[in-house]
């Protein structure tokens, strides 16, 4: 098992039995908490700087600290398929956001017949042309220094690496954003947002997928200045960061689009409307290449309120709100049924209490209740004092009160007199409070896609593995 986890995150046999421990051998943990560097690994090819010479150009720029080219990056082929269509397996971390933008680009070509090698030629050479057009360059310069025109470079790349040294030595050093900004992140050598902003639309830029300027806080489009096909004919990108950072995703990048690459936040895929989609309905396929779980494709059903999100502001506005006494706060926890599917549990809400110490304008959603300490919707079972959770850091009492209780074991206030949790079914939260569960138990696919669909059910329907 131990050997799976290397072989999934591409580190040394001794660090994924220290992965695999830590997750008290739960192979699928153990990988995710690889992939959010829960531990470093211990990399044999760490540079002794003294002795080391670059065997090219721009090295740092790629690999900082390496004296060598990860397996996973060196040794894992493009061209690597399942047998059956154009889906790329991919057996090693790393280069999961290269594999996910050139898949991308191959089902970008929806309609056509030819053998896969020939429309994988197509797909690097759509990412090159954009490099080239970018950087008002007229050949491709290859790691091995040659220079070659983009068809014949565009036959020649079949290793993610060899794609990646050839956009950073095409682009040249001084287009490259300079010290600590390297294309490729370690420890684990994962995809940098410059490396993804530079495969996408051919240009590096600021290395933002953001809607809004960060210096300036405006609007601005990704593809803004940028030669280009129409929108349609442009990749798009969903991106897990609306949700953990609130920064939306450009709006040229979201809206209008057949093929997205999907960033869950450790992990890029891909996602594609599926043929039999039609006016009536919306079904999303997700391939994801990677081994152990992959090559796996999933299906997405999309169905009730499809409305698009609303489209980014003008002007980036901190969009905080000071939630009112007795407004719901935060979801403490789920009482899980039989049923996967969170919309089928209960959920033990806890209602704001007054901070002083934090300001802003107060919450004035007419959507959002306002419970008062009379309420008495909790059932009966344990149930907890909302003064008492709100300053459960302070006093360290993470508790509940004792089901029938009259009184709070903590603060000694009776329970008629104070804000306390209550349980409620997924139909009987407030909209805030759905999303919130949405966000806490949802499958991270669905996450994403409710980026784009906010207010619709989506539901997994299918997942087939190859």
């Amino acid at each position: 098992m131990a050997q799976s986890v290397a072989d999934a995150l591409g580190c040394p046999l001794e660090c994924a039995q220290s992965l695999l421990a830590a997750a008290s051998g739960d192979l699928s943990m153990a990988i995710e908490l690889g992939l959010s560097g829960g531990l470093e690994t211990n990399d044999s090819t760490t540079r002794d700087l003294a002795q080391f010479r670059p065997p090219y150009d721009h090295w740092d720029s790629i690999w900082p600290e390496l004296t060598d080219l990860p397996k996973a990056w060196k040794d894992q082929r493009l061209d690597d398929t399942l047998s059956r269509d154009d889906r790329i397996i991919q057996f090693l971390n790393g280069p999961c956001g290269v594999h996910a933008v050139i898949q991308g680009e191959l089902w970008m070509q929806r309609d056509c017949q030819e053998p896969f090698d020939t429309r994988l030629t197509v797909a690097i050479s759509a990412i090159l042309s954009r490099i080239l057009t970018q950087y008002q360059q007229k050949q491709v310069i290859m790691p091995d220094g040659s220079a070659l025109s983009i068809m014949e470079a565009s036959q020649k790349i079949r290793t993610p690496a060899a794609l990646v040294g050839a956009a950073a030595l095409t682009v040249g050093p001084s287009n490259l954003r300079g010290p600590g900004m390297s294309l490729v992140d370690g420890p684990h050598w994962l995809c940098s947002s410059d490396l993804m902003c530079l495969l996408i639309r051919g240009r590096i830029g600021d290395g933002n997928f953001g809607a809004w300027d960060p210096g300036t806080r405006k609007k601005q489009g990704f593809y803004s200045g940028i030669v280009q096909q129409p929108i349609p004919h442009t990749l798009g990108l969903l991106s897990a960061m609306e949700i953990d950072e609130g920064i939306k995703v450009a709006d040229d990048l979201k809206f209008g689009k057949s093929v997205w690459v999907l960033h869950t936040g450790d992990h890029f895929v891909t996602m594609r409307h599926a043929q039999d989609s039609c006016s009536g309905k919306v079904k999303l396929e997700i391939f994801d290449g990677l081994q152990p779980i992959g090559p796996i494709t999933y299906y997405f059903l999309v169905s009730g309120d499809r409305s698009l999100a609303t489209q980014a502001e003008d002007v980036y506005i901190n969009s905080f709100k000071k939630k009112r006494p007795g407004q719901p706060d935060d979801i403490i926890q789920a009482r899980k049924t039989e049923s996967s599917n969170y919309r089928d549990w209960t959920f033990e809400v806890v209602p704001a209490v007054d901070d002083p110490t934090v300001s802003g304008p107060l919450d004035d959603d007419p959507n959002e209740p306002i419970f008062s300490s009379e309420d008495n919707h909790t059932d009966e079972g344990p149930w907890r004092c909302a003064f008492c959770y709100e300053s459960r850091f302070k006093t360290m009492n993470f508790g509940q009160n004792e089901a029938g209780s009259k009184t709070c074991n903590n603060c000694g206030q009776s329970r008629s007199k104070v804000l306390k949790s209550c349980w409620l079914t997924y139909a009987e939260l407030s909209p805030k409070m759905q999303q919130r569960a949405r966000h806490m138990y949802a499958n991270k696919y669905e996450l994403v896609i409710s980026t784009l669909y906010p207010k619709a059910e989506i539901l997994p329907v299918e997942a087939l593995c190859s």
